[in-house]
């Protein structure tokens, strides 16, 4: 199954620049979603994080999620 993850990042022409690494996907073709971030977006409480997170894990687009593996 392939290496599914979410970062942030800011869009610049044909680039964009996440806020973090992706370690796994260095140097691979992927798949990307764009969505604006809406600055009352940005800080969700760690309970909404919670529960967005457990969501995904058990129902994200493809079915449960399982670790990646290299």
């Amino acid at each position: 199954m392939p290496c599914m993850t979410t970062r942030q990042g800011t869009v610049h022409g044909t680039t964009i620049t996440l806020d973090t690494a992706v370690p796994p996907l260095e140097g691979k073709r992927v798949l990307v979603l764009i969505e604006p971030i809406e600055e009352s977006e940005r800080e969700l409480s760690r309970e909404t994080q919670a529960h967005l997170w457990q969501a995904w894990i058990k129902d994200g687009p493809q079915g449960p999620i399982e670790d990646c593996v290299s």
